[in-house]
């Protein structure tokens, strides 16, 4: 039929043959087995519109559906092939773009599951419609997000479409942004953040991220609270404020004051079992009746939270399976309408359904549970000893006792931090603490590296030959007093092996207390640095964290009361709007007035008038952060500037005379002559190899030795003659 004769030739079309088929009775209008016609084979190819008008003014049905309501349009909106997209509007009309598939997917829709930018462009220029639902009520953003189309979503959320909606299980789409594309989810927040300047309000839209109570969908905030960069902004720290100041202080509060109390009771305990001896009797009644008295509240303590972790258990598991068992039949239903001819979505989708079944609940994910449980461990392992000491009384087993309670007291007090962590001005401290054991565990790598062959060949030649050597404890031992420059008994060593001794020793010396030493400084700094960069960000996170594991405590009167108050008072919430309050307070470092002494610019040659029009200039200018910082002056150099005691040759001044600091962290030199003449090139800097800088001074000494020479000879301020003046990366 004509459907299989256009597909003989891949390269051209012999269109006399397919006349000849036409005059004999061909129908143009015959499909495939999966109902797909000839205008579906000439757009899936990509063919001329010439080729779709030829068989179009053949009376070709540009309307006609496949098996699964996809039509040529569809498919040209897929294969991202904007001309025959505007051909086809044009010429079966505008009510085309509202044409839907068997999933009542507009083409819209198409082009955003395809991640089809040039065909979403044309047909949101023709006024195709954001609002239009599928048949699980997605969006054409929805969509695009749930198939993780970060561009087709990116250009969406450029043309306002709408982030805050709910498919038909109440799934909203900027979750799954979140899931799946945070920095296009950071574009679409500011959705839920307006400023009305005029009136001096600002609106956040917090019922949007607050959806009604389900033990299915996750909220937005449960994705957001590990992202760094969305957590800070200011849609989610109003949220998680609101939700601090309802139930989250309470709830710290309260799981505070209990593990306080719980700390203070064990450490009583352990404090008191040191005071009896190993052959006296434990308990004296009723002088001891306040040792019955704190161990009653210590175990009660411990059984009431063991309890709440238990029950934390069962709750994660059951939201965990139902969440699972909800996604897996969302995905089934698009798998099972995934077209064939496209099995790209199918096998995404597959994807999806593999990456689901090795998912686990987040209760062992969580560093802070496996502590939990570790604490519990001792503390058991404690109660046992101590009731096999009470009933044996074995001095050894009395030891043991004590010494595996010193150990439990020093975890059960770092359990602090955990609750501890949700204040924000300690929150970055904690994660810190994190980030420095991760670094510490790769630190004993390396030196390990260096203490094990040392440990062997200090004891071949000293081992049980000198004091504090004469067993392998106390040879480890000694060997790591030598990491920090302690008294390890060099003097017994070296009568011992006066060569070894100062080969072993001071090898090991070096390497250990000089090489491992200060490369673990090196790391926790780097760890300090960036964790205290993200100072903010990190307190929040962690704050946020305990806030939703509160949430999840909360009775469903509670849950409902809070949601109803979101709902009914911020949506939106309107509160007092100050550029001084919402503003970055390092914003100031982005746009820095150059302030400069009149009478500290002094350039021979140049009128007065001259002269102010450039302090002027160099007054007003404001500079972007990228180009000009004045911090980190240990990476900077002194603007090269004019001083009257030497006419006519710029000179470098003293750090405390510099007018002006470039920074070398950017890749580009601030576009200083640009302040005289627009038409200047940007002076570009390479700043990879520590041998560019003297070459980065050069070329700053050109610029303004160029400046100098033109204000000396009364340049007009309008600086023609710096049409050609260029920095390249060159030497010269």
């Amino acid at each position: 039929n004509l459907y299989v004769a256009s597909w003989c030739h891949s390269t051209f079309i012999d269109l006399h043959y397919l006349d000849s088929m036409l005059e004999n009775g061909a129908n143009i209008n015959a499909t495939d087995r999966y109902g797909q016609g000839v205008l579906h084979g000439v757009i899936a190819h990509v063919w001329h519109p010439d080729v779709a008008r030829y068989f179009i003014e053949r009376q070709a049905d540009v309307t006609i559906a496949d098996n699964y309501g996809v039509t040529p349009l569809h498919v040209a909106a897929a294969v991202d092939y904007p001309e025959m997209v505007a051909f086809l509007l044009d010429i079966g009309g505008k009510n085309n773009i509202l044409i839907t598939t068997g999933m009542m997917q507009t083409p819209l829709h198409y082009a955003a599951k395809y991640d089809a930018i040039d065909s979403l462009k044309c047909l949101l220029k023709h006024k195709a419609d954001m609002k239009a639902r599928d048949y699980k009520q997605r969006t054409p953003l929805q969509l695009a997000a749930e198939l993780d189309r970060s561009e087709a979503a990116r250009l969406l959320v450029g043309f306002q479409a709408d982030a805050g909606v709910y498919d038909n299980t109440g799934q909203l789409c900027l979750t799954l942004m979140v899931a799946n594309m945070p920095p296009v989810a950071n574009v679409a927040l500011d959705q839920f953040f307006i400023k009305d300047r005029a009136n001096r309000k600002q609106y956040f839209k917090l019922n949007v991220l607050v959806p009604q109570p389900s033990g299915q969908k996750k909220t937005p905030l449960s994705m957001i609270y590990r992202q760094l960069d969305l957590i800070m902004h200011p849609v989610v720290q109003k949220l998680i404020e609101i939700k601090w100041k309802h139930f989250g202080m309470r709830g710290v509060t309260i799981h505070l004051t209990l593990n306080i109390l719980f700390i203070i009771s064990w450490t009583i305990l352990g404090i008191a079992s040191t005071l009896t001896g190993i052959n006296q009797q434990r308990y004296k009644l009723p002088e001891d009746w306040w040792k019955i008295l704190v161990a009653l509240v210590a175990v009660g303590l411990t059984l009431y939270q063991i309890t709440d972790e238990f029950i934390e258990i069962h709750a994660s598991k059951r939201k965990f399976s139902q969440w699972k068992e909800w996604r897996n039949q969302e995905i089934m239903k698009d798998l099972n309408l995934c077209h064939p001819r496209w099995p790209e979505e199918k096998t995404y989708l597959k994807k999806e359904l593999s990456a689901l079944d090795d998912m686990h609940p987040n209760y062992l994910r969580d560093f802070w549970n496996l502590f939990d449980w570790l604490c519990y461990l001792l503390i058991f392992t404690v109660i046992v000893t101590h009731v096999a000491d009470l009933l044996m009384e074995n001095p050894n087993l009395h030891t043991s006792h004590v010494r595996l309670f010193a150990v439990a007291i020093i975890f059960i007090w770092l359990r602090l931090m955990k609750h501890v962590r949700a204040i924000r001005s300690l929150g970055p401290f904690i994660v810190m603490l994190g980030k420095i054991s991760v670094d510490i565990l790769k630190f004993l790598f390396l030196y390990g590296e260096f203490f094990v062959p040392y440990a062997c060949a200090f004891w071949i030649i000293f081992g049980g030959l000198v004091p504090n050597m004469t067993t392998v404890p106390q040879m480890l031992f000694t060997i790591f007093r030598i990491t920090l420059v302690d008294d390890y008994g060099f003097d017994d060593m070296y009568g011992q092996d006066s060569v070894m001794a100062y080969f072993l020793c001071g090898t090991f010396l070096g390497l250990s207390s000089i090489l491992c030493i200060n490369l673990l400084i090196a790391l926790l700094s780097d760890t300090f640095q960036r964790v205290y960069d993200n100072a903010t960000a990190n307190a929040a996170m962690q704050q946020a964290s305990i806030v939703m594991q509160i949430e999840e405590h909360l009775n469903q009167k509670d849950k409902n009361k809070f949601c109803d108050f979101i709902h009914e008072s911020c949506a939106p919430l309107g509160i007092f709007f100050d550029d001084d309050m919402t503003t970055d307070q390092e914003a100031d470092l982005k746009k820095v007035t150059i302030q400069i002494k009149a009478e500290e610019l002094c350039i021979l040659g140049l009128t007065t008038e001259a002269g102010c029009w450039w302090l002027n200039q160099l007054q007003a200018c404001t500079v972007p952060q990228k180009h000009l910082k004045m911090q980190n002056l240990q990476h900077v150099v002194p603007v090269l500037a004019l001083h009257q005691n030497f006419p006519f040759s710029p000179i470098l001044l003293p750090f405390h005379q510099t007018l002006l600091y470039f920074s070398f962290s950017d890749n580009y030199l601030i576009p200083a002559l640009k302040l005289f003449q627009p038409q200047v090139e940007e002076c570009h800097f390479t700043h990879q190899q520590p041998a560019m800088r003297k070459k980065k001074i050069y070329n700053i000494f050109l610029c303004f030795f160029t400046l100098h020479l033109a204000f000396v000879t009364n340049t007009p301020t309008n600086g023609n003659n710096f049409s050609h003046v260029y920095f390249a990366k060159t030497p010269q």
